[in-house]
C-alpha cells in the first residue's frame, strides 16, 4: 500500500480508535471474474458499502482509472479485458476498532510489560506474545489498514510475522514471530498439531457438569469433559450454489466448565480446538445449545443472520444431509438473500454527512456489540514444553469478579 507518504494519525473518541482519513494510491492487474464487465459494475456489485453513484462519482474525480497497454480506456464504457490494470487513488476512511487504551497509553511502551497498550506475556529474540484486545485485526484485511495490529506494532520498533489467524472480535494470546525462521516453527507446530491451545468462553445456560464451584484446572475430570465433534464449513453468499457452500470438513472440540453463573443463567468454559476451523468453538457451542452469549452470528438471541445460524445448527454437513438439489439450493437462496438485507440496511442508513475532501458519505460508527465476543484465546502450549504461554483472565470471565 502507498499512503502517499502521509503520516497517520490515530485518535480515540466514543470508545472507538480511529483513523483519520488519507490519501493511498493501488496498481493492481484486474481479476479473472471482472473479464468481460465494466469496472463500474465491478466496483458497485463487489464494494456494496455504498451506491453505485458513489462510485460514478469517484470515476469522474479519476480516483478509479482502467488502463489497457499503459492507455486510459473508461470504466463506464469499456469492458474488462485480460491484463488490464487498474489504478485507484482514494480517501481513505478506514473503519474503526474497539478502544483498548487511551491514546496516550498506546504510546507508552513498558518494557516486558506492554508495547502499544497490549500486555506483553512474553518476549525474546525470537518471539512477542501478546494479550490482543477483542476486536481489533491482527493483520491488513479488507478496509483495514493502520487499525491492525501488525501495523501498530511497527510503529513501536515491531515488525512482526503473525504464525496463526485470531478473528478481529477473538482476544487473547498472539504469538508473533520477530522473523520469518520463527515463524515457520510455530507454523509447523500448528500444522502437525503439536501446539495445544485452550480458550475461554461465556455461554448461555448452564453447561453440562457445571456448578457453582470454580475450577482453575480444565480437562483434569474426565467425566466433566464434553467431546463434540461435527463437520464444520463456510458459507459465502457471493457466490452461486453450490460454490457458495464451502466443502464440510471434520471438527473436534472439548469443553470444560469452570463455573455455573446463577443469576445471569450463563456458564464460563474452557474449549479446547483439536482441529482448527474458522469459527469452530462458536459454531459446536452453538450446535450444543451454548452459543456464546453475546455472538452476533451464532447466537440466536442476537444475531444478525438467524437463516444462516438455523441453517448452519440444522445442516452439520451439507454434502450428506440428506436433501434434495432443490431444496438445499432454496435455503441457500434465503440466507444469500438474508445477507444482501444486511447489507442492504446498512447502506440505507448511511447518513446525509458527507467529507469535505472527497464527497464521501460517511459511515456510521459499528456498534460495540459488533467489535465484542466473549471468546478468548487462555493458553498455548507444545507437546514438548518449548512452548508455554497464558494470559490473564479477561474480566467477563474472572470469577473472582462474577
Amino acid at each position: 500500500m502507498d499512503t502517499d507518504a502521509m503520516p497517520v494519525e490515530a485518535y480515540v473518541s466514543n470508545g472507538l480508535r480511529r483513523i483519520r482519513p488519507y490519501y493511498v494510491t493501488r496498481t493492481s492487474y484486474v481479476k479473472g471474474r471482472w473479464i468481460g464487465r465494466r469496472l463500474v459494475d465491478v466496483l458497485a456489485a463487489e464494494f456494496r458499502a455504498y451506491p453505485r453513484e458513489h462510485y460514478t462519482d469517484l470515476i469522474s474525480k479519476g480516483s478509479y482509472r482502467l488502463l489497457r497497454d499503459a492507455e486510459d480506456v473508461d470504466p463506464c464504457t469499456s469492458t474488462i479485458r485480460h491484463g488490464d490494470v487498474m489504478v485507484s487513488r482514494l480517501h481513505k476512511h478506514e473503519p474503526p476498532v474497539r478502544e483498548w487504551c487511551s491514546i496516550g497509553d498506546e504510546r507508552q511502551d513498558i518494557l516486558g510489560k506492554r508495547i502499544a497498550g497490549m500486555a506483553i506475556v512474553h518476549e525474546d529474540d525470537n518471539l512477542l506474545v501478546i494479550d490482543k484486545p477483542m476486536g481489533v485485526p491482527v493483520h491488513p484485511t479488507g478496509q483495514f489498514f493502520h487499525n491492525t495490529v501488525t501495523e501498530i506494532l511497527k510503529d513501536h520498533g515491531v515488525t512482526p510475522y503473525p504464525s496463526y489467524r485470531l478473528d478481529k472480535v477473538t482476544s487473547g494470546l498472539l504469538i508473533l514471530a520477530k522473523n520469518k525462521d520463527a515463524a515457520s516453527k510455530v507454523q509447523q507446530k500448528i500444522s502437525a498439531r503439536e501446539m495445544n491451545k485452550v480458550y475461554l468462553a461465556r455461554v448461555k445456560g448452564r453447561f453440562p457438569h457445571a456448578t457453582t464451584k470454580v475450577s482453575t484446572e480444565p480437562f483434569l475430570d474426565a467425566m466433566r469433559t464434553t467431546s463434540h465433534d461435527s463437520p464444520i464449513y463456510g458459507i459465502d453468499p457471493k457466490r452461486g450454489f453450490p460454490a457458495g457452500l464451502l466443502p464440510s470438513r471434520e471438527a473436534s472440540t472439548l469443553f470444560y466448565p469452570l463455573r455455573y453463573i446463577p443469576h445471569s443463567h450463563e456458564s464460563i468454559v474452557a474449549c479446547k480446538p483439536l482441529t482448527g476451523r474458522t469459527h469452530q468453538i462458536r459454531i459446536h457451542l452453538a450446535r450444543l445449545g451454548h452459543p456464546i452469549s453475546n455472538d452476533s452470528m451464532y447466537c440466536e438471541d442476537c444475531t444478525m443472520y438467524p437463516l444462516r445460524l438455523q441453517f448452519m445448527r440444522r445442516v452439520s454437513e451439507w454434502e450428506k444431509c440428506g436433501l434434495g438439489q432443490d431444496e438445499l439450493q432454496s435455503l441457500f437462496k434465503k440466507v444469500q438473500e438474508e445477507a444482501q438485507g444486511v447489507t442492504d440496511s446498512k447502506v440505507s442508513s448511511l447518513g446525509e454527512e458527507k467529507c469535505p475532501e472527497c464527497g464521501a458519505v460517511l459511515m456510521a460508527d459499528p456498534a460495540m456489540s459488533q467489535l465484542e465476543l466473549y471468546l478468548h484465546a487462555w493458553k498455548y502450549y507444545d507437546d514438548e514444553g518449548a512452548f508455554n504461554f497464558q494470559t490473564a483472565m479477561p474480566e467477563w470471565a474472572d470469577t473472582s469478579s462474577i
